[in-house]
């Protein structure tokens, strides 16, 4: 039943959906991502997060039905979209938090944001080794896809895993901004099966892994200095504050 509405969903808001996801790989290669404030093996998510749903059962062929729906609905405008909205980075959010969040002109929340990002990304990379789930194009290789098709498998979805997480700091900094930072996420990482590069349970998955990587986060020392001063250039801006 929840796919069942989740397909419905997609017919009914494709068209005005905010398609903001990355047609590529996040912008570091997995070589040359490094953590600073996480032990990304220590996180296990692959023993924290529920397993996909199994290849061949009900749930698998109503995970796959959602996403060619999705990507049937997919418009030109989608897809100008999708490719202007690139990296894994704090200007994706200028959208939402305004046109003074940008790395140029807050630096050190961008390389927070970063940090984050890295962070995260390798969490999930050792969680998607040990899942193994193919992306939607491997199952259907005649998926019309939009974009780089990679080559790292499916569950969780780094974009949403990014998404939820960016969203979680950035609300902590800019609180008012909150429900529309969550929004943003969670379109940012639905645009992610419009483009054909993942099921909705990846989604899912990287809003869990988000959650569970926040929490380790925000009990680390060295993160708490790093937010604060994100805080203290974001009220020198007039922007807002902690």
């Amino acid at each position: 039943m929840k796919h069942r509405n989740f397909v419905r969903g997609c017919q009914r808001f494709t068209a005005t959906l905010a398609v903001v996801l990355s047609l590529a790989l996040p912008a570091a290669a997995a070589g040359t991502l490094r953590s600073t404030y996480i032990d990304p093996e220590a996180m296990a998510l692959q023993r924290v997060l529920p397993p996909p749903p199994e290849a061949g059962l009900e749930a698998a062929k109503v995970d796959l039905q959602t996403v060619e729906a999705a990507v049937r609905a997919r418009t030109p405008e989608d897809e100008r979209r999708i490719t202007a909205n690139l990296p894994c980075t704090l200007d994706r959010f200028t959208g939402v938090l305004g046109p003074a969040f940008t790395a140029e002109t807050m630096p050190v929340t961008a390389a927070l944001i970063e940090h984050v990002f890295q962070d995260g990304e390798l969490a999930v990379l050792a969680a998607k080794a040990t899942i193994a789930r193919p992306r939607p194009y491997k199952v259907k290789p005649d998926l019309a896809t939009f974009g780089h098709r990679s080559d790292s498998t499916s569950y969780p979805s780094g974009h949403a895993t990014f998404g939820y997480l960016a969203a979680t700091v950035l609300s902590r900094l800019v609180p008012e901004k909150r429900q529309s930072l969550f929004a943003f996420a969670a379109s940012y990482g639905e645009n992610r099966m419009i483009a054909g590069t993942h099921f909705p349970s990846d989604l899912e998955a990287g809003k869990i892994a988000a959650a569970v990587i926040a929490e380790v986060l925000f009990r680390d020392p060295r993160f708490e200095r790093d937010l604060d001063r994100a805080a203290a250039e974001i009220a020198a801006q007039g922007a807002s504050g902690r």
